[in-house]
């Protein structure tokens, strides 16, 4: 059995072949790379590389030639994404590629969030190719809060505009692991994964930030131009901003409130805790 994973230098494909190597060994795992030269630290794992680009399908094609599973994880620009996936959809099939995992986003099938379309129409690019599937529903990742997080250690207060909408944030990690299991059968296998943390508020985790971190800082709910002010006067890139004020409106709105025990059922154990991820944030792991 051959197990390929795409974008293998990202920080998801990382924890994700780590985990694939703990279960079925790296003689058996395949990771995609745009340039082999960037890839020094998975040559060390001791795992096959090869060159592939979502943009080139003929790359896609011959990388996935004798691979029986794949962990297709989603393109990270969102421009032109759709054609991307398109792309490795049609690779995959003309591959004889047996099953893809591929990361979606909460509820993709009825979210109404701007960022639900592309993981909904590539959802349909697999069903539509008739790939035997798992669609692996991701919600908010901790990682996402780094900069709130590293600025109340720093005694900077902590402002969002999400009132008193839900998320089930969790650790990249977690849900890498998660994606791994799935890839590798550990745990059976279902369509569809809707993983994700316990549902809390923007303010309880600006409460469990403040029981980590070593001096409380102020918790401000304020409002989306509110938000944005703030966010003008700290390091925050400007076209970050946008991105920033984006996750709160889905939390707000609701496209995040999606409750699951997927997760936990999946990984074989609870979800980390919340202040166990932050701690780690803190500490830049």
């Amino acid at each position: 059995m051959k197990y390929l994973v795409t974008g293998a230098t990202g920080s998801f494909a990382g924890y994700a072949i780590k985990e694939l190597c703990e279960l079925v060994g790296a003689s058996q795992i395949v990771g995609t790379v745009r340039s082999l030269d960037k890839a020094h630290k998975l040559k060390e794992l001791g795992i096959e590389l090869r060159q592939a680009d979502y943009f080139d399908l003929e790359s896609l094609i011959e990388a996935f030639k004798g691979i029986d599973r794949v962990l297709f994880i989603s393109s990270g620009s969102l421009e032109r994404r759709t054609e991307q996936h398109k792309n490795v959809v049609t690779a995959l099939k003309k591959s004889g590629v047996e099953f893809v995992a591929y990361t979606s986003f909460p509820n993709a099938e009825q979210s109404k969030s701007s960022l639900a379309s592309d993981h909904r129409q590539t959802e349909h690019f697999i069903s539509d190719a008739k790939l035997d599937h798992a669609f692996l529903r991701n919600n908010w990742y901790l990682e996402n809060e780094t900069s709130t997080i590293l600025g109340a250690a720093n005694q900077q207060p902590i402002y969002y505009s999400s009132a008193e909408g839900l998320a089930g944030w969790a650790l990249k990690e977690d849900y890498a692991k998660a994606a791994a299991r799935v890839l590798a059968q550990i745990k059976g296998q279902k369509a569809v994964y809707e993983f994700g943390g316990p549902l809390i508020t923007y303010g309880d985790l600006a409460g469990l930030i403040n029981q980590v971190v070593s001096k409380p800082v102020a918790v401000n709910a304020v409002t989306d131009e509110g938000l944005r002010e703030h966010l003008k006067t700290t390091p925050i890139p400007e076209a970050a901003i946008d991105f920033v004020i984006a996750g709160q409106d889905f939390i707000k709105e609701g496209d995040l409130a999606v409750s699951s025990e997927d997760l936990s059922a999946v990984l074989g154990r609870p979800v980390t805790p919340l202040t166990k991820g932050i701690e780690a944030l803190l500490e830049g792991k």
